[in-house]
């Protein structure tokens, strides 16, 4: 794009000057316009010139060394992105390039010359001159152009001893594509300032070539850096290095659009990301819901002070959703919610036990509190009809009282807490099972879904598409995924097997509804998996496959961009211990939450070895 102008609040800023500058000052930084003298108002840097190296120097921001390398020999063969290998290596740089055209005639005496010395010199290279016959008949007909061409490359670090061998990998990077580079010495000086527009007096290597080679050289991008501020949530959700060792500003949303999903095998690293973006999404002061699978996320979730429960077979959950407020809303899912505990493969439900439900669920809300759990309800579904076998009332049974399923709604009073910022759920043993997954899933998003009121929001599940893996859910779930889109909230979604994900019901929403994708190493992924399913490039199926699964690198998808970020945390063991837990260590922490309490200072240091972060708030909250 064109460079131009920006609004701050100290005045109006120009893009131009700040190019400028960063050529000369070696940094970027934001340039006021103004009318005086560029020449005098832009540098604050002293410069010095040795051999071959320069000297850059200010008062109390140390030093930078820097060398600059010119192309002398051309390769024989110039490809888009060819130099993009310079872009991967680990150190700051400034790429330059000028290109001046030719008049056609002057072009076509270039190449009768040097088809003249050929002939001259009897050299046989034969390729060569078919090479030169073809440009000329193409310059000869206007199917390209010819022009004057320099390129050097700045190359800068904050060490005279680091120096060299970072020219040299420039130089052998640039040795790889078939280039002879040189480290400029005598002309170091009229390199430098031929760095800068309208100097073309001080280039001191130049050489012919035509216009499809320069776009060759001149690609004009590089690696996305991603929206560091300006988002639907403000800044970036954080920082991630790139295989380019450049920054990438990693964002949930496209727009208003925030679902993302991670997908990796065990091992991977996939538990890790998912908790870390939700840990730095805290920032945003985001209401955060997190189903769980195998307690991963547990010591993360009640290291921020949130609450978390294990629901397992058998064991109370403190769930009564006959006792939700009386709305239209919960009249409507109470009357969905009893239907999918009553309805049977071999026995689906008629227009008149419809009814019955419907009824049923209103006389609910006429009832004292007490009295409004689904032991009673049984009463109001059987009425004063005579029971028979099979009837709506039998069909509760294993529900209520006894049943082996009472445990999970048959409770007394609701004591599901949806007050928490932070809330946790492990539903691993449900996961398996549908005839409680599905119910479950649902009070749990009712519940959610009742406090979204435009807070930012993030619900979190890990294998998410085996959790919503129903018929109920893939009817409703673009609709509800709108719903959440509107209210500010977004939706993640962990798995570890892209097969699994795509046989689910629910498959083709969530992908179309996600503006984010993570895909962990993973070098048995297949084509059909990633490439029709997900939608990745070859290219891109290449990378996950090569990836290391020790490179703590995975491929982010984000709209129309992929780049491979790395999340190494291999230095801080005690945050790998709170972003991913194991077998061990949950069962670590339940032994200390029994003797010292719930509140996170109190077993953070028996558990991980490290005080209490300084600074950090002493919680006091309810419960578990």
């Amino acid at each position: 794009r064109v460079l131009g102008g920006y609004e701050t609040q100290n005045g109006r800023c120009s893009e131009v000057l700040e190019l400028l500058s960063a050529l000369y000052n070696g940094e970027m930084r934001p340039v006021l316009r103004t009318h005086d003298d560029i020449g005098r108002y832009l540098p604050y840097r002293r410069i010095s010139f040795g051999l071959e190296a320069m000297e850059q120097s200010t008062l109390g921001d140390g030093k930078d060394y820097a060398a600059i390398l010119s192309l002398k020999d051309y390769p024989p063969n110039a490809t888009p992105g060819m130099c993009d290998a310079l872009l991967r290596l680990p150190f700051e740089m400034t790429l330059t390039e000028s290109f001046g055209f030719v008049d056609r005639q002057i072009g076509l005496e270039r190449i009768n010359l040097a088809l003249r010395r050929m002939r001259a010199a009897d050299e046989e290279a034969m390729s060569l001159r078919a090479g030169l016959m073809s440009a000329k008949d193409d310059l000869a007909t206007g199917a390209m152009g010819l022009g004057e061409h320099h390129l050097s490359l700045l190359v800068r670090t904050k060490s005279l001893e680091t120096l060299d061998p970072a020219a040299a990998q420039c130089l052998a990077a640039l040795a790889d594509l078939g280039a002879i580079a040189v480290r400029e010495d005598v002309n170091l000086e009229p390199a430098f300032w031929a760095q800068f527009p309208g100097n073309e007096g001080y280039v001191a290597r130049k050489a012919l070539i035509s216009t499809s080679a320069y776009s060759s050289f001149a690609s004009l991008h590089g690696f996305p850096i991603g929206q560091p501020e300006g988002n639907h949530w403000g800044q970036a959700v954080t920082v991630f290095e790139t295989s380019s060792a450049t920054p990438y500003y990693f964002n949930f949303h496209k727009a208003d659009l925030g679902n993302f999903t991670v997908i990796g095998p065990s091992g991977s690293g996939k538990t890790v990301v998912l908790n870390f973006l939700a840990a730095q999404a805290q920032k945003f002061k985001p209401r955060t819901v997190l189903f769980d699978k195998d307690r991963g996320a547990e010591i993360f979730i009640r290291a921020i002070g949130g609450h978390y429960d294990t629901l397992r077979p058998g064991e109370p959950t403190g769930f009564n959703p006959l006792q939700l407020s009386d709305t239209p809303s919960n009249r409507a899912f109470l009357r969905t919610l009893i239907a999918q505990l009553l309805t049977r493969a071999d026995l689906p439900l008629n227009s008149e036990e419809e009814a019955i439900i419907t009824e049923a669920v209103d006389a609910n809300f006429e009832q004292e509190p007490e009295y409004r759990r689904l032991r009673y309800f049984r009463e109001l579904l059987g009425g004063v009809r005579r029971p028979t076998h099979g009837d709506l009332a039998a069909r509760l049974t294993p529900w209520v009282g006894t049943g082996e399923h009472a445990w999970l709604f048959d409770n007394e009073t609701d004591a599901l807490d949806m007050s928490a910022r932070t809330l946790g759920f492990d539903m691993t043993q449900l996961l398996n099972e549908p005839t409680l997954r599905t119910p479950c899933m649902m009070y749990l998003f009712q519940r959610v879904e009742e406090r979204l009121d435009g807070t930012p929001t993030i619900i979190i599940i890990d294998e998410g598409w085996k959790a919503l893996d129903d018929e109920i859910f893939a009817a409703a779930i673009r609709n509800w995924m709108k719903t959440l889109r509107k209210r500010n909230a977004i939706l993640g979604f962990g798995t570890q097997s892209a097969r699994d994900a795509l046989d689910s019901r629910i498959s083709t929403a969530i992908i179309e509804q996600s503006a984010t994708q993570i895909f962990m190493p993973n070098p048995r992924a297949q084509a059909e998996d990633y490439c029709d399913g997900f939608g990745l490039t070859l290219h891109e199926l290449d990378l996950i496959r090569a990836l290391p699964a020790s490179s703590r690198a995975f491929l982010v998808k984000h709209g129309n961009h992929s780049v491979v970020a790395r999340l190494d945390l291999s230095s801080m063991p005690e945050i790998l211990t709170v972003l991913s837990g194991r077998e061990s260590t949950v069962r670590q922490l339940d032994d200390l939450r029994a003797r010292l309490g719930d509140e996170p200072e109190n077993w953070w240091q028996p558990l991980l070895g490290e005080p209490w972060p300084e600074g950090a708030p002493r919680r006091k909250r309810k419960g578990a």
